[in-house]
């Protein structure tokens, strides 16, 4: 588990990323997107990008979605897709950028890190993120990742499925991640415990 924690004067967000089976996604459509992916691929380790329909995925999953363009050497991702949903949530269109220039900016990527996942392990990964403030649970963001391949060695793009659930259901998601973002951004500097 990654702990990555924020503070400044007045408040402090930690951030625990964990991860679990894919196949033991809590979400619908999650577990529907793997299905379909594994469709897809057949007996490769992933699908080319020109075999899938974001569509497939659900008319009401595509705004949660991301498709990054991935290279392993040096490890750069890059979104080529992002989601009106995730434009809405996290206050940004971040189609062409590198998930470092997503608040909060300063996590960067590394090999361990969801695009780096994909490149290393060649498999889906699905990553739950939870926000917690010193009052507790805060929210969470869940994260499937599918690989695809389009020369059927490497790992060329990945599609990211969120899924966002918050405390206060009232809270709208923007509104919470405002909240997360202006406090995770208040302090430059992240620590990795």
């Amino acid at each position: 588990m990654l702990k990555v924690l924020w503070s400044s004067e007045d408040s402090e967000v930690a951030i625990l990323s964990s991860y679990i089976d894919p196949s033991d996604a809590p979400v619908a459509y999650h577990t529907d997107a793997l299905a379909y992916w594994n469709s897809k691929r057949a007996d490769r380790f992933a699908p080319r990008w020109d075999e899938l329909s974001l569509i497939d995925f659900g008319v009401e999953v595509v705004p949660f979605i991301s498709v990054t363009d991935l290279k392993s050497e040096p490890l750069t991702s890059q979104y080529r897709f992002w989601g009106t949903k995730l434009t809405e949530v996290l206050g940004g269109d971040y189609t062409g950028c590198a998930p470092t220039d997503v608040p909060p900016k300063s996590l960067g990527m590394n090999i361990n890190g969801g695009c780096g996942r994909l490149i290393r392990d060649r498999n889906p990964s699905y990553e739950v993120k939870e926000f917690q403030t010193q009052k507790g649970l805060f929210g969470r963001a869940l994260i499937l990742r599918l690989p695809l391949s389009d020369d059927g060695e490497t790992v060329s793009n990945g599609i990211n499925i969120y899924y966002f659930e918050t405390v206060n259901d009232d809270q709208p998601l923007a509104k919470f991640f405002e909240k997360v973002i202006s406090k995770t951004q208040e302090s430059p500097s992240a620590k990795n415990t």
